[in-house]
């Protein structure tokens, strides 16, 4: 019996599942462009090409980092008004805790309004943070060197990750507002990323249904002239 693995062919941008050489599920995802772009203002990292080659998944886990203003706050964090600052919002850190916004990323209140009215197109703020450019959760992975199929030695996990973005969430969100019946998948306008793996919210949590994203599953990451399996 063959292995799970998952194939990303970024020229197509389609991601595979397959199991005992039979396809189980095949979704859309979007890589970066094949060619690195010039570096865009305000921006700390230019569009560039996904990295090729056989990676292991390491897991499913949130995602914080300081190169993404609004990726410094976990996704689903509760949020509130500052009472002692009309500029400021708080977040609360999963403990009880509750800290500045603008101290953490830098953003005041209206910073945060206006992305999410470009986001959802309302000025009304969430209870909870939406906002973090890599979605609830990423999906990691690493090569492994030494072919253990562990996370150990001099290896270490890709900066790249398969992740939603707060765009598709969004989208997701007021689809099913508007359906809240529908059990079909959301029309998703998936867009190039910096080098990580896109998926619509829908296909993604299809696939971790499946079980795609397993610790120790194979990832190969095909080239981008290698338009077919």
């Amino acid at each position: 019996m063959g292995e799970p693995a998952l194939h990303f062919y970024p020229g197509r941008k389609r991601l595979r599942y397959v199991v005992d050489g039979k396809i189980v599920i095949e979704v859309e995802a979007w890589g970066g462009p094949a060619e690195e772009q010039p570096l865009r203002l305000n921006e700390s990292m230019a569009e560039g090409p996904t990295n090729t080659g056989t990676f292991v998944i390491y897991g499913v886990v949130p995602y914080t980092t300081r190169s993404w203003t609004f990726s410094g706050i976990r996704w689903g964090s509760r949020l509130r008004l500052n009472p002692r600052d009309r500029e400021d919002l708080l977040y609360e850190d999963g403990s009880g805790r509750w800290h500045s916004v603008r101290a953490k990323i830098g953003a005041s209140k209206d910073d945060v309004l206006e992305r999410v009215r470009i986001l959802t197109g309302s000025l009304t703020l969430p209870d909870r943070w939406l906002l973090n450019d890599f979605g609830p959760q990423a999906i990691r992975y690493f090569r492994d060197r030494n072919r253990n199929r562990v996370l150990d030695g001099h290896e270490r996990l890709e900066g790249e990750m398969f992740h939603t973005t707060p765009e598709n969430e969004a989208e997701e969100r007021a689809f099913y507002a508007a359906h809240p019946r529908s059990r079909a998948r959301p029309p998703t306008t998936l867009f190039e990323s910096h080098g990580c793996i896109h998926l619509a919210p829908f296909d993604k949590k299809a696939l971790l249904a499946l079980g795609a994203f397993r610790r120790g599953t194979t990832l190969i990451i095909h080239r981008y002239v290698e338009l077919r399996p």
